[in-house]
Formats: C-alpha cells, sequence, structure tokens
C-alpha cells in the first residue's frame, strides 16, 4: 500500500534576486524544481546549537589589539616611526587571539554535530 501525502500548506517568502538564481541554480543541478530542491534541504537539515563561547571576550581582546595596531599606525604615518618589536608581538597576539576563538569554536562545534548526529538518529 502507497500511501501519498497531500501538501495542502503553501508558504511564501522573499528572496533576493541572487538567492533565486541560487536555489534554482542548485536545484538543476540536482535535477529537481525550487520547491522538490527546499524540501531536500529541509528534510536532509542537521540542526546543531551554536557553541556557548564567550565572544565577548574575544571581541574586547581583539578590539583592544586592534585599536593599539592602529595607533601604532597613525604614529607612523605621522612621524615615521615605528616600535618594530612592539608592532610585531600586537601582530602576533592577533594571531594567536583569533586561533584561540577559531580552536574553541571548532572543538565545541565538533561536539554539537556529534550530539545532532545522535539526536537524529
Amino acid at each position: 500500500m502507497v500511501i501519498i501525502e497531500k501538501r495542502t500548506e503553501k508558504i511564501k517568502f522573499w528572496l533576493t534576486d541572487k538567492e533565486l538564481k541560487q536555489i534554482d541554480r542548485k536545484a538543476g543541478k540536482l535535477g529537481m524544481n525550487c520547491s522538490e530542491y527546499i524540501r531536500h534541504i529541509i528534510a536532509n537539515c542537521k540542526l546543531v546549537r551554536t557553541p556557548s563561547i564567550d565572544y565577548e571576550s574575544y571581541y574586547n581582546r581583539l578590539k583592544c589589539i586592534s585599536d593599539e595596531i592602529n595607533h601604532h599606525l597613525i604614529v607612523l604615518n605621522q612621524i615615521g616611526t615605528l616600535d618594530e618589536p612592539r608592532f610585531n608581538n600586537l601582530c602576533e597576539d592577533a594571531v594567536k587571539t583569533a586561533k584561540e576563538l577559531s580552536d574553541e569554536l571548532t572543538e565545541k562545534l565538533d561536539i554539537e554535530i556529534e550530539k545532532s548526529k545522535e539526536v537524529n538518529t
């Protein structure tokens, strides 16, 4: 016995021209129309919680470093000198902080992805 689903609900939402072209292109690659493609995305979508990270702390650290780098560049522009060791340390701190954020985010996101697999199986 085959049960045929009847689609009784219609939704309407706004897209930009670019978004619609993207959907059309991706649906076409899969041999689907837009409706089929959107239903395919919904059916195969795995929801993952956003990891809990102290984003504000990272933002504040990077903002402080950025402000100090900017100050050094202003001084360089105005008087032509640069405290190269300090400037280099600031750049290294910025990269280190961004890497710490990336590592923490990746680690916690991996955990959330694993949790979602357990829930969706």
